[in-house]
């Protein structure tokens, strides 16, 4: 489950409107609409306020693999739908322009959502080059968009 999709079932659970929890945040409702609908991402300071109401942990809002997919998010167009089939046609292209082991890197931590110490004891490299591949990948990736 999204972060959206966990911030509604909160909200309902705690019978609370969009405008109530809006209210109690200092937000309009359009904006936790547009979380919810996973049109945009709160920030983690929102995300703690957010835990703080419902009596949870962020983890219970935000979790790992959620902090992943928003580092990608950063790069893609709002244009595209997270879930489209066109998007997984462009990334499909992006990845092909990749070197193999660059390209598999990026899948491992994306896809699959393998941490980057894992990633490193596999390729025999160290921690900081694979963060580094993976930032440059980003940068391409943004670059690719622009582009395209």
């Amino acid at each position: 489950m999204l972060t959206g999709q966990k911030i509604a079932k909160l909200r309902t659970e705690a019978n609370l409107t969009q405008e109530q929890l809006a209210e109690k945040l200092y937000i309009t409702r359009e904006l936790v609409s547009k979380w919810e609908t996973g049109k945009r991402k709160p920030d983690y300071k929102m995300i703690l306020k957010i835990a703080e109401i419902f009596n949870v942990k962020t983890e219970d809002i935000f979790n790992q693999n959620d902090k992943l997919l928003n580092e990608l998010s950063d790069f893609i167009p709002d244009k595209y739908n997270k879930n489209s089939a066109e998007l997984t046609i462009v990334l499909n292209s992006f990845l092909a322009t990749l070197n193999i082991r660059d390209r598999s890197i990026f899948i491992r931590r994306y896809y699959f959502f393998e941490d980057v110490s894992v990633i490193a004891e596999e390729y025999k490299i160290k921690e900081n080059n694979v963060r580094t591949i993976l930032m440059r990948t980003r940068k391409k990736l943004k670059k690719y968009f622009k582009e395209g």
